[in-house]
């Protein structure tokens, strides 16, 4: 794996400490344990975590400066986790959670080895774990940005709160382990908010081949109430309506809907008047799908929504195709009585298919 300056400094600053700890084991030292490893990533897939926390941002965007960026209008994503049976994943994520500060979460016993052996090859079989998406299609791919696609987790590890500006990396197995401890101090700074069962020690990331990229689109229509418009081929039918409730009836608007922003959503309880896009399809194994602009009380810069309607992956070109949907209203106001008084949205349909490539280190 292409390692950086600060992450090999890191490395070998763990590892010389150890070393100078007195943890040398018959097999060798620390150091020779974390140069071992990071040798036997040839593969040079894996992206080292900014911050190891038990998260593992699967489907977020990639920042070279901040790591995972969160978008709060992206739907989760489905995940499935996996055991490792990769020795060269369990040396890579072992390695580089005792460099980031992490311990196992058993507790230690009696007995003091050093991080080489039996203890250490038990350690890193115990819960070294991928987590990935159920489907790779999921994730909003967007063009010239990688995306988190797999994680590499410690299962039975943690980074240890420390109140002090001083970290305790301890590396102690239990009895099911192995037996062995080994404690280093280091002065830096706290590693507060990081606690929790589990490190995730190393993303692998995805981006659009832009080279496989292709791209139809319907052009924008004018969308009116209470009118069906089909595109693509007849295959989706998109219509617009207004729904209302009776003021101080107690009652609130549908919740089977997508608001359109973030902050709709957080005021779709009180919400009285909603202008509704429902999306069906002719294809039995498509949902239907209704998004929801609010209509009263007005939100301000709520008149936009661009979001994928369905994807999924041809495993005969292995190209991901999806559908997304552009709606953007332009003006819209309702009278007093709740009534439609005015409707000028436009709605599009894009349809895209491409192929997704590895993203390694030393090309971002």
């Amino acid at each position: 794996m292409t390692i950086t300056s600060r992450h090999l400094l890191a490395i070998l600053t763990t590892g010389a400490a150890l070393a100078a700890a007195g943890c040398v084991a018959t097999g060798g030292t620390a150091i020779q344990s974390h140069q071992k490893a990071m040798e036997g990533i040839a593969d040079q897939e894996y992206f080292v975590a900014k911050k190891p926390i038990d998260r593992h941002f699967i489907g977020c965007a990639w920042s070279k400066q901040f790591g995972p960026v969160e978008d709060p209008t992206v739907g989760d994503i489905r995940t499935k986790k996996e055991r490792s049976f990769s020795g060269l994943q369990q040396d890579f994520a072992y390695n580089m959670g005792i460099a980031l500060g992490a311990q196992p979460v058993v507790a230690p016993v009696q007995g003091e080895v050093g991080l080489q052996g039996g203890s250490v090859e038990k350690a890193k079989l115990e819960g070294v774990e991928i987590i990935t998406p159920v489907s790779l299609a999921d994730i909003p791919f967007e063009a010239d940005i990688p995306y988190i696609t797999e994680a590499l987790r410690l299962a039975n590890f943690k980074i240890k709160e420390e109140k002090s500006n001083k970290a305790n990396i301890g590396v102690s197995a239990g009895s099911h382990l192995g037996t062995g401890t080994a404690v280093a101090e280091i002065g830096s700074q706290g590693r507060r908010g990081s606690e929790g069962d589990g490190l995730v020690v190393a993303y692998k990331l995805h981006a659009i081949d832009k080279g496989s990229y292709e791209k139809r689109e319907s052009g924008n229509q004018k969308l009116d109430l209470d009118k069906s418009v089909d595109f693509a081929g007849g295959s989706v039918i998109v219509k617009a309506r207004l729904q209302a409730i009776e003021p101080g009836g107690g009652k609130s608007l549908p919740r089977n809907v997508l608001w359109a922003c973030p902050r709709a959503d957080a005021m779709s309880r009180d919400m009285v008047a909603a202008w509704v896009v429902d999306l069906k399809s002719v294809d039995p194994k498509r949902k239907s799908l209704s998004i929801a602009f609010p209509a009263f009380p007005k939100v301000e810069d709520c008149g936009n929504f661009s979001g994928v309607i369905f994807s999924r992956i041809d495993p005969r070109t292995d190209k991901i195709h999806r559908q997304k949907l552009n709606v953007t209203v332009i003006d819209a106001d309702v009278t007093d009585t709740m009534k439609a008084k005015t409707w000028d949205t436009r709605v599009s349909v894009v349809d895209e298919a491409f192929n997704i490539k590895l993203v390694k280190p030393g090309e971002i």
